[in-house]
């Protein structure tokens, strides 16, 4: 059994055994005391709406790239993350490839590419424009050695994403 997650112009199916949020953060004031755990910072800039899809329970508090989530994972488990990033990112080199990947391969996750390096995980990063829109794709594997066997449930993830032009979030 699958169930669909939308909002903020993005979509997805996810597998059963899975969980997933999409999350947008409002502006924090920068006089306020108020943070966020899960605020992107960029400069003085918040990123726009972000989804988690995991197999492992996610947390209430998390940060954007996992912070909370990552920490959690065994051998068998999987953390992806799709971050979106303001309309002054499209067309710039970094966010120059077009489309968001539809598969990822066990070679394009390496030990270094890990927000926070955990022993035995692996990452793959990836940023791209989808419909005038910049993401980050960020996936975590539980383990470096079993990433070649659990693509195939990332891929399937990767192919039911869709992602409609700037909804104006």
């Amino acid at each position: 059994m699958t169930t669909t997650l939308h909002g903020y112009g993005i979509s997805a199916t996810i597998p059963q055994g899975f969980e997933a949020r999409i999350t947008h953060l409002d502006p924090v004031d920068p006089l306020s005391s108020r943070t966020h755990a899960a605020a992107p910072m960029i400069g003085t800039e918040i990123t726009r709406p972000f989804i988690h899809i995991a197999n492992v329970p996610l947390p209430a508090q998390r940060d954007t790239f996992g912070g909370g989530v990552v920490e959690t994972l065994g051998a068998n488990h999987l953390f992806l993350a799709l971050v979106e990033y303001g309309p002054e990112c499209v067309g710039t080199k970094l966010f120059s490839p077009l489309g968001l990947p539809r598969s990822v391969s066990a070679r394009s996750f390496s030990r270094t590419r890990l927000q926070r390096i955990v022993p035995g995980q692996s990452g793959h990063q990836s940023f791209f424009t989808h419909n005038g829109r910049a993401f980050c794709l960020y996936i975590v594997a539980g383990s470096y050695a079993r990433v070649g066997t659990m693509v195939h449930q990332v891929n399937r993830i990767l192919r039911s994403i869709t992602i409609s032009a700037n909804v104006g979030s």
